[in-house]
């Protein structure tokens, strides 16, 4: 395979994170010696991705079947969304079916990134895991470029939620008027994943306050049984010293009985 930008940015993101720079930099050397120059420098400008990023990539290569379905279950959504905008008969249904598929493969995707990140070394932490499913979900639903790499395994920078959801969804071109029906059901196609996501994000964060509020009661009781503990022992401490102070005085009372 003949070498340029993406099949490397594909072989640098496979590798582990923290071998991200080394690599890099040891291949930008290999291509001028080779007198690749013009393909160093464009690699010289590659910038080591943030682990969400990195995580994305590597479903690519650890579960492609993952993606595969997400994928389809986007295009799914979009033409459920252009079906309920021209009043199809059980649109309305076949949306909130073709939404929730879509979540379940964005949460398969999102878990197939955790075990990439656990396997890497990395947390795989919920807001962690609520940004690497954010990427999945916009490469998913803009299709083009971005789903192109992200297949590839070299996406190297996070797609951004765009103003022309016609483009987001992959939905096919017909007359003026057709186009614009269909930017306005695709925009409300996205604003019904967008809030999929933001419930995702809520969810995340009511998940962490409870971590946390466990885990400070869990210091708290753990310091409540260390004084405790503490209490005992010296109890117990008093308790010795009395009883060894009980059997001297009976000694001595022994001792001066007649």
């Amino acid at each position: 395979m003949a070498l340029n930008f993406e099949t490397l940015a594909a072989e640098l993101l496979a590798q582990p994170l923290d071998q991200f720079t080394s690599r890099r930099n040891a291949r930008i050397k290999e291509l001028k010696a080779s007198g690749q120059s013009a393909l160093a420098s464009q690699l010289s400008t590659l910038k080591k991705p943030s682990v969400v990023l990195w995580a994305a990539n590597q479903v690519a290569g650890q579960d492609r079947a993952r993606l595969d379905e997400l994928r389809k279950a986007a295009q799914a959504l979009a033409k459920a969304q252009a079906a309920a905008g021209a009043g199809r008969a059980n649109a309305a249904r076949e949306l909130r079916a073709a939404s929730e598929e879509f979540q379940r493969k964005l949460d398969a995707a999102g878990n197939a990134a955790a075990s990439a990140l656990r396997k890497g070394g990395h947390a795989a932490s919920e807001e962690a895991l609520r940004q690497v499913r954010e990427i999945l979900r916009l490469a998913a639903l803009k299709g083009g470029d971005p789903w192109r790499l992200l297949e590839a395994g070299a996406l190297t920078t996070e797609p951004q939620p765009g103003e022309d959801m016609l483009e987001l969804f992959g939905v096919a071109s017909g007359p003026a008027a057709d186009k614009r029906a269909e930017r306005a059901d695709a925009r409300r196609a996205e604003e019904l994943v967008q809030k999929a996501a933001k419930d995702d994000a809520e969810r995340a964060e009511r998940a962490v306050a409870s971590a946390q509020r466990l885990r400070q009661e869990a210091t708290d009781a753990s310091a409540a049984a260390e004084r405790a503990n503490k209490r005992a022992k010296e109890a117990e401490d008093e308790a010795a010293r009395a009883k060894a102070q009980a059997e001297k005085s009976q000694r001595a009372s022994r001792r001066a009985s007649p």
